[in-house]
């Protein structure tokens, strides 16, 4: 009988085999193709089958790796709920602040909940992946959103 030396990367590798079985279930309507002729399916599937696999391998270690014993943690609440409400937040704000500023402040807000990061590294790393989203969408991609929304003064018109 195995016995699971970390709990807390069972399950964290169980959830992720359970969210990529997930993902390919609701995209199982969708033609995947294959490696040269890809359809709409090939994508979220190799992601979904890559998820599982890491899924799997932290199974493992979890069975074979013993975990430290700090004692009890405490959950962090506020981490939870903000991790949650990021994505919604973004789906909000996104057409009236522009991709650069939500997503700065999107960055800014997440790092936050975190009891290691530090408010300089965060605004750092949110400059940084604001322009590299903008970059990467807007200008290599050119995907229909504005770096600067309405929402902004003075810079809003100009993007």
């Amino acid at each position: 009988m195995l016995k699971i030396r970390n709990g807390r990367d069972f399950v964290g590798g169980a959830t992720m085999i359970l969210v990529g079985l997930l993902f390919i279930w609701f995209g199982r309507e969708l033609e995947a193709g294959n490696s040269f002729q890809m359809g709409p399916g090939y994508f979220p599937t190799m992601l979904s089958l890559i998820l599982m696999a890491l899924g799997a391998l932290i199974i493992v270690q979890s069975l074979v790796v013993e975990a430290e014993q700090d004692g009890p943690e405490t959950w962090n609440w506020k981490a939870y709920g903000l991790v949650i409400l990021a994505p919604i937040g973004f789906g909000l704000v996104l057409a009236g602040l522009g991709l650069a500023p939500t997503m700065f402040f999107l960055i800014v807000g997440v790092a936050s909940a975190s009891r290691y990061a530090n408010w300089r590294h965060s605004i750092l790393l949110g400059l940084f992946l604001a322009a590299c989203c903008v970059l990467l969408f807007t200008k290599l991609l050119s995907l229909p959103v504005s770096a600067f929304g309405p929402w902004v003064p003075f810079v809003g018109g100009l993007s």
